[in-house]
């Protein structure tokens, strides 16, 4: 007699598997189509991260990565006649794209690890003074 659904039927007497070994499965209708009210949210994007301790940055635009650290002021690293500097500058915006302004500093590679070696007594210095 044939079947009207599209459903397969184990005829077997075990119940779990015919006589071939297969299992009984059964087919499940095709999924109708979403009109977007009930799928899940799309996924957020991840931000720039080359590693696990990353902080968040964006892309400035000339490409580099800005680092924010204050209202409309950034860190970022950029290159100039093949050397590397590291500019802390505050941005402004121009019909809707941020802009470096002129206010800001461009330390060479040797004057930002000098920077660095003193931000431990910069730091005391801080302390003292509140």
């Amino acid at each position: 007699m044939p079947l009207k659904s599209k459903e397969f039927v184990d005829t077997s007497d075990s119940g779990s598997d015919n006589e071939s070994g297969a299992k009984a499965t059964s087919k499940k209708p095709k999924a109708k189509s979403s009109d977007g009210k009930h799928d899940p949210p799309a996924k957020r994007a991840k931000p720039n991260e080359e590693d696990s301790g990353a902080v968040a940055s964006k892309t400035g635009s000339g490409g580099e990565r800005l680092y924010e650290i204050g209202k409309s002021r950034y860190v970022s690293v950029s290159e100039f006649k093949g050397k590397p500097y590291i500019n802390i500058r505050e941005y402004y915006e121009d019909k809707g794209v941020e802009k470096p302004g002129k206010k800001g500093i461009s330390l060479t590679a040797d004057q930002w690890d000098r920077l660095k070696s003193l931000v431990n007594q910069v730091d005391k210095d801080l302390k003292k003074s509140k």
